[in-house]
């Protein structure tokens, strides 16, 4: 039995290509407790597994049937196989952290299974150091970058010497209502939502549609905006520039990272926000990067920038899986020598 997946949602899986790939990535370097090492990492890793539990998020498998009129929508996979979704990796020498991006890069670029839930994790060992990195990737189809993090962050503490906590793939110990899905549905044509209301499959195919068809007027206001030059959150007069051209599967990344108090006490004083400061960086390196070859703009890129819409939650509590967020244009000022 189909639950249905929201318009927003399944424009992730409509939209996905080989050249578009259409999941979400994070990686979090990890120091193993005092006295411990790779073997012990490896031992809580085949322990977890061994339990073989995985949380009702990453049990849905996205597919669509006639019975749904050929509209996205999620099932239960009861019988997932763990040793395809998480995985044992492990770095060649010296394993610094070129190695571990190269790796990564290498991971990220490949598309998810549809014929099982749309996830991935790897415990990757072998930096030179003695940490452990762990890796995963989610189709956006499932949840938002925002609720990825949180996803991993629900599996931490800060006390190392906590044992017995659920692997990331697993149930928290309070399984939270917001990202419970039923796993078993009753035989009258009809299944049970999360939220307990029964839903008959044609009735959630037309709302998918309706909510689809209820994006277009918006949609074309935005676009009007940005036609006439009145703002709003799309842009179209981003210059022609190197990086405006078609996309292709053959792409790798690279990446840095900062002391988190760096960016604030910057933020801090020139009376801004962080995210104030992480587009003024990219501005900088992007003009630079263009700059070097001869090819920058005379006008200004344009980014487009992703703005989470999620409401505040309470303390100890999740907010709902899925997609909620918007996008945003942001005039990035490379046309200027100093910004400020």
């Amino acid at each position: 039995m189909l639950l249905p997946m929201s318009p927003a949602d399944s424009m992730f899986l409509l939209g996905e290509s080989r050249e578009h790939p259409m999941h979400v990535g994070g990686l979090a370097l990890f120091a193993p407790p005092e006295g411990a090492g790779a073997r012990d990492v490896r031992a809580m890793l085949d322990a977890a597994l061994t339990r073989a539990d995985v949380a009702p998020l990453l049990r849905k498998r996205a597919r669509r049937s006639l019975a749904s009129l050929g509209q996205w929508g999620w099932e239960t996979d009861k019988d997932i196989d763990l040793g395809h979704h998480v995985r044992h990796d492990a770095l060649p020498a010296p394993g610094g952290l070129a190695e571990l991006l190269e790796l990564v890069s290498r991971l990220h670029a490949g598309l998810l299974d549809r014929g099982r839930p749309l996830w991935e994790m790897h415990l990757i060992e072998g930096l030179a150091d003695g940490r452990f990195a762990v890796y995963m990737k989610i189709h956006h189809a499932l949840v938002d970058g925002v609720s990825a993090m949180k996803l991993l962050r629900s599996a931490l503490s800060e006390d190392s010497d906590l044992r017995e906590m659920p692997a990331p793939w697993e149930p928290l110990v309070r399984e939270r209502p917001s990202l419970t899905l039923v796993t078993d549905a009753p035989d009258d044509g009809t299944v049970e939502g999360s939220r307990g209301g029964p839903l008959d499959l044609p009735g959630a195919a037309v709302r998918a549609v309706r909510g689809a068809v209820g994006l277009l007027p918006a949609l074309a206001t935005t676009v009007d905006r940005a036609w006439h030059e009145r703002g709003g959150s799309l842009s179209l007069a981003a210059p022609k520039s190197i990086l405006n051209v078609q996309i292709g599967g053959a792409r790798r990344f690279a990446a840095r990272s900062w002391p988190i108090e760096r960016l604030r006490l910057v933020a801090k004083a020139d009376d801004a926000t962080i995210n104030d400061v992480v587009l003024a960086m990219c501005s900088g390196a992007l003009r630079n990067y263009m700059d070097d070859l001869d090819a920058l703009p005379v006008d200004p890129l344009i980014a487009m920038v992703p703005v989470s819409l999620r409401r505040a939650v309470e303390e100890g509590q999740e907010g709902k899986a899925g997609n909620d967020f918007g996008v945003l244009s942001c005039n990035l000022a490379t046309h200027l020598d100093d910004p400020a």
